[in-house]
């Protein structure tokens, strides 16, 4: 899957964002590609603290700063970075069940958890420029020999599918797609990804709804009806669990 790496899918205020970092992505190494989705860097110079927000996906990220180097498991709720003064993070995005050969325990004991990096891997001499320290956090990956394991593959062709298809929407669909039983597929997403299928299923539509407001879509009720919400009130509930404002506060704030 080619990684994508312009859209601002759950980035909060992604205009406001802009003012005040740059997130500058790239791709990773063919050989690293069936794992990792992308790395990212921020770096910041305020004069004012920034407090950003993020939806975040179903992956697991791998965080160097000044500060600290932490591994990141799947967030499920709201992730909040205030940003202070000057400084750069660059890190990995794993794909969807990438990060397990790396680290074969169950994804879901690391769900809403951060470790310190040297619990996986070996020390990581990240220095320089920021390819440098990319090609460094790789060299470490590398190093660590992750395991062959045909699942993550099946993983990532499941969450391909469910991008690439916005009338994939229910954990059934995924199912008869994948040729498993639901409880054969929760245990898989259990144990590889860290979250259910139907999580993973109502953070995309999520990030689809959030951005499309972003970039000036009026008709929220059409929206909710169109990315297969029961009725408006059960888009209303979930958009503001998520995003913790209601369609029509997040419209107005980013339109």
């Amino acid at each position: 899957m080619t990684p994508d790496l312009t859209s601002r899918r759950g980035i909060l205020d992604p205009e406001a964002a802009e003012r005040h970092f740059r997130l500058t992505r790239y791709a990773p190494s063919e050989d690293l590609a069936h794992l990792v989705d992308r790395h990212w860097v921020v770096a910041w110079d305020l004069d004012e603290p920034y407090t950003q927000e993020i939806v975040t996906h179903p992956s697991f990220n791998m965080v160097f700063e000044p500060d600290a180097d932490l591994i990141y498991g799947v967030v499920t709720e709201r992730f909040r970075r205030q940003l202070r003064r000057r400084g750069m993070a660059v890190a990995t995005k794993f794909r969807p069940g990438g990060f397990h050969p790396f680290h074969p325990v169950p994804a879901h004991t690391l769900t809403n958890r951060v470790i310190p990096v040297s619990d996986v891997f070996a020390p990581f001499a990240v220095e320089g420029s920021e390819t440098e320290r990319i090609a460094a956090m790789e060299a470490g990956m590398r190093a660590h020999e992750p395991v062959d394991d045909p699942r993550v593959d099946e993983i990532g062709a499941l969450y391909a599918a469910i991008l690439a298809d916005p009338e994939l929407r229910r954990v059934d669909q995924l199912c008869s797609l994948a040729g498993y039983s639901k409880r054969t597929l929760q245990r898989l997403f259990r144990e590889y990804v860290g979250v259910s299928p139907k999580w993973v299923l109502q953070r995309i539509r999520l990030h689809e709804a959030a951005d499309r407001m972003a970039d000036g879509e009026g008709d929220w009720a059409g929206l909710a009806i169109e990315l297969g919400y029961f009725d408006q009130a059960h888009f209303i509930k979930a958009f503001k669990a998520a995003i913790g404002r209601s369609p029509a506060e997040y419209s107005t704030a980013t339109g």
